[in-house]
């Protein structure tokens, strides 16, 4: 008898602490309900639940695939960017981690806008949305060509995003040398994190939001206009949806060049354990990028049509 209730008990551990793993596409459709992860940072290109006629391109985009998959949509507000790629309180990423990202034993897939890069393809599957450069962007009056006009100027950026890595490599492929400062800002007012560290003339200045500071979605916009930094960088995608349909940023900004010569994606992420999910995702996304229902989506939160903006991509390149 006591034996039973010993391997009871080892049973009984065990299933409580196995992981509960994504739900495989026949599981989504029986329940009637598909489970996204987003960040209600807000943003009119993500999510921005308060506004009714424009809650956020992804989120259509991921209500659009609900519909062709014939159920509803439940949403999960996902904190930080960084929580994307946690596995046991630690970031995939930085650690070398392989498995499966917590967030997924809650979604059933990612509906934000991520970077595709060889790294994050090791963790989870992505499927593109749309074409996206990493794009360096400044005030109209300013006379930067190159990256060797970068020397002497302020580069504003947070470590939990891909820009920061893409600035890093590029700089060094270039020898420039940079010193960072990690900052937090209040009333628009620069707040150090350590010592100020003095940049050389030569140095590139990058101030650094430390990852689990959560940006305002307009940080890093009005502080290259107030000059506090000179220069930024974000994804081609968010940065035309921002000054095609903001007049502010319109009157005093502009874009500058792509970061690097590669036109790449923004991604919806699932997780390894279910590609019927993935394969659904990725032929919905072909079939809807080809009907005028897409375009019209995206030209109501970027301003323009989907190929104009291909077209400014490849004249940007």
């Amino acid at each position: 008898m006591r034996k039973k209730i010993t391997f009871f008990i080892i049973i009984s551990f065990f299933v409580f602490i196995a992981p509960i793993h994504a739900r495989t596409l026949k599981e989504i459709i029986d329940s009637g309900f598909i489970i996204i992860g987003i960040r209600n940072i807000p943003s009119d290109i993500i999510y921005q639940p308060d506004i009714i006629n424009k809650p956020g391109f992804c989120y259509e985009l991921a209500k659009s695939f609900a519909d062709y998959l014939h159920v509803d949509m439940k949403i999960k507000i996902i904190e930080f960017f960084s929580d994307y790629w946690t596995k046991d309180g630690k970031n995939m990423l930085k650690n070398n981690i392989s498995g499966t990202p917590d967030i997924y034993k809650d979604i059933d897939f990612v509906a934000d806008i991520i970077t595709v890069n060889e790294k994050r393809k090791k963790i989870v599957n992505m499927i593109p949305f749309i074409e996206n450069s990493e794009l360096f962007f400044a005030r109209k009056d300013a006379h930067i060509d190159s990256y060797n006009d970068f020397k002497g100027k302020k580069i504003i950026t947070a470590e939990s995003y891909n820009f920061y890595t893409t600035l890093i490599n590029e700089l060094k492929k270039r020898n420039i040398h940079y010193t960072i400062n990690r900052i937090n800002i209040k009333n628009n007012k620069f707040i150090f994190w350590d010592e100020y560290k003095e940049p050389s003339k030569e140095d590139v200045e990058i101030l650094l939001i430390p990852e689990g500071i959560r940006p305002d979605r307009y940080t890093f916009y009005y502080q290259v206009i107030l000059g506090n930094a000179d220069i930024s960088i974000l994804d081609s995608f968010s940065f035309f949806a921002k000054v095609f349909n903001t007049y502010t940023f319109k009157e005093y900004l502009k874009p500058l060049f792509i970061a690097n010569e590669n036109i790449g994606y923004l991604a919806f992420c699932t997780s390894f354990d279910t590609p019927e999910l993935s394969n659904s995702l990725e032929n919905f996304m072909t079939l809807f990028k080809e009907t005028e229902k897409f375009n019209m989506l995206f030209k109501k939160y970027m301003g323009i049509n989907y190929y104009d903006y291909l077209e400014i991509l490849e004249r940007k390149k």
